[in-house]
Parts: C-alpha cells; sequence; structure tokens
C-alpha cells in the first residue's frame, strides 16, 4: 500500500496499486472501460463484476486479488455495457447491464448466459425513432427495474421484471439547471438509505434528485457546481448513511476529478479524495464509478477512470 492518502478523517484512503489485478488477456481492452460495477451482497464473500468491452464479463475474486474473464456470445462481447447490477426474482440470482450504444438492456445469468433483453421502452415517447434512447444504469426494486436513459431522451422508466412489460415512465430532458424532476444527463441511480426514494444523477447539472417508486419528484439536492456526479452508491456505517460519487470533472477547471463521500441525509461533502493529485494515479483524470466494499473487515473503493479507462483499488486508512 502506498504511504500517500487522500481524502479527511474518517475518510482517507490510500491507493492499492498490487489490486489492479486484470488478466493479461484483459490488459488490451482496459484502455475502453466505460461502466460500473455490481458486488453480490446476496451471498458471503461474493464476487463483483463489471462488462469490459471487447472482453467480456469481469469477476473479481472477493479479496480482490484475482480476476476472471467470463465469455460473452460474440454478438455482445463488442458491446459496452455503462453499468452492472445485480438481482435476484424467480429463484435467480442475475445481472442487468445496460447497453448505452445499443439500445438495450441484457439480463444474464452470472455465468454470462442471455436470460432475456429488454429493447426500447413502449411509450409514446419513444415512438418516434428520433427520440434517442442510450441507456446508462439501472435499480431494481421489488422485481421492478428502473432504466435511466442518461445519453439519451433522459426519461426514467419502468419495467416489470417477471412479465417483462413496461409500466410507468417519468421525468425527461432540460437544459435548466434548476428545473424540478428533469435531467440535463440522468447518469446513474440506486435507492436511497430511507427505502423510499431513488437518488438519480444529474451528472450535467452537478446535483442528486429524489424521486418516489411511483416516480414522483421530491427534492433535489446539490453538490459542487461542475463536479459532473456519474452516479451514486450508499453504505451504513456507525450509524450513519453515506454516499460514495465519482465525478467526471472537478469543479476547477484543468484539476482532475475527485471522489466524494456525502453525508447520505444532507448530501453535505466529508471528504473529497483525488486518485491523481494525492494518490498519484496518473489516468484518474475522470471517475466514471465507484462503489464501496467491505472484506475480512477492511473498506474499499472500488473505482473505474474513464477515457482512458482504468481499474483501480483504494483502501481505508483512517
Amino acid at each position: 500500500m502506498s504511504n500517500n492518502t487522500s481524502g479527511q478523517s474518517p475518510f482517507a484512503f490510500a491507493h492499492r496499486e498490487d489490486l489492479h489485478a486484470l488478466p493479461d488477456s484483459a490488459v488490451s481492452c482496459e484502455v475502453a472501460l466505460h461502466g460500473g460495477f455490481a458486488v453480490d451482497r446476496e451471498e458471503a464473500d461474493g464476487h463483483i463484476y463489471y462488462g469490459m468491452p471487447g472482453c467480456g464479463l469481469m469477476r473479481i475474486s472477493p479479496d480482490l486479488n484475482t480476476q476472471d474473464v467470463i465469455e460473452l456470445s460474440s454478438d455482445l462481447k463488442p458491446i459496452n455495457f455503462h453499468s452492472t447490477k445485480f438481482c435476484t426474482f424467480d429463484g435467480k440470482r442475475r445481472l442487468v447491464m445496460p447497453a448505452n450504444g445499443d439500445e438495450i438492456v441484457v439480463v444474464l445469468s452470472l455465468d454470462g448466459k442471455v436470460d432475456f433483453t429488454l429493447s426500447r421502452p413502449e411509450f409514446d415517447e419513444y415512438r418516434d425513432r428520433d427520440a434517442p434512447y442510450k441507456p446508462t444504469d439501472t435499480a431494481i426494486v421489488n422485481d421492478q427495474l428502473y432504466v435511466a436513459d442518461g445519453y439519451g431522451s433522459n426519461y426514467i422508466t419502468k419495467v416489470d421484471l417477471r412479465s417483462r412489460e413496461w409500466t410507468d415512465i417519468f421525468a425527461g430532458k432540460t437544459d435548466d439547471p434548476e428545473a424540478p424532476g428533469l435531467f440535463g444527463t440522468a447518469h446513474g441511480l440506486n435507492p436511497a438509505p430511507d427505502g423510499n426514494h431513488l437518488s438519480i444523477s444529474d451528472r450535467l447539472h452537478a446535483r442528486f434528485e429524489h424521486f418516489t417508486f411511483d416516480g414522483q419528484f421530491t427534492e433535489a439536492f446539490g453538490i459542487p457546481a461542475g463536479s459532473k456526479p456519474c452516479g451514486i452508491d450508499f453504505l451504513e456505517r456507525n450509524g450513519r448513511s453515506y454516499a460514495l460519487v465519482g465525478s467526471l470533472d472537478d469543479p476547477q477547471e484543468g484539476r482532475a476529478a475527485p471522489i466524494y463521500i456525502l453525508d447520505a441525509a444532507t448530501y453535505e461533502v466529508v471528504s473529497t479524495i483525488r486518485p491523481k493529485e494525492d494518490l498519484g494515479i496518473e489516468l484518474a483524470d475522470h471517475i466514471h464509478n465507484t462503489i464501496w466494499y467491505e472484506y475480512g473487515g477492511d473498506l474499499y473503493l472500488i473505482c473505474q477512470a474513464w477515457n482512458p479507462g482504468y481499474y483501480f483499488v483504494l483502501e481505508l486508512v483512517e
């Protein structure tokens, strides 16, 4: 572990260079990384999964020391899966992977076999083929799948995973950074710790908007202007809830992007981690995705930089 640290107590982290554990066959594809991670939290010491275009489905060991490539079919192997989420229904565990460049959300078994595919949502808003559909992330609540069309028309759509029928659509696009319930870029989402809302990043407008599960906007939380939050992941620790946010940019033009840790109730910044500036991770100019990961009593951040893509792991030291 490096002696350098970044972030403010109690969330200061060091770079674990030894955990950059890509298999040889994946190294040449790393530059194209542009997605996110899913931790199998339903099993003790579960694996972590993510997609790597040109290589396949990646599976990280629970101790973070090794990774395997799970082969995908030839038509899926080149695809960029912009995020990865776990879901369980009908007694089976699956991976949900939206393909932002292919107008589909693919539902896979854990060994990479296609269970089913969802194409363009079946709502009037998407009947015109000129309406772009480029899904960037998903969230699963009680067998309901929410899809963020962050690179497309910026609607949030909902589909019943059992029936595979589209059931709801809300939000949409705006250029107004203060317009409630609309998005510049609805990039990433997850259920909030209160159990009643989705927290959805508006990357373009540096805010998170909260919606009830039936699509009603409730409030918005701003974070440092210009930071361009890509997504959000939550953690319960010592009786408090925290949010982890990877940022595409820094509020200061030309400065490498930070990772923010927020109080999950107020969205106030409690720690700012600078992977490039403080930890010397040269390819960490833009942070596309980062998640909390606990193993063996230790706390990690599993991170992905973008353009160029780069995988790295940070470990809590304070």
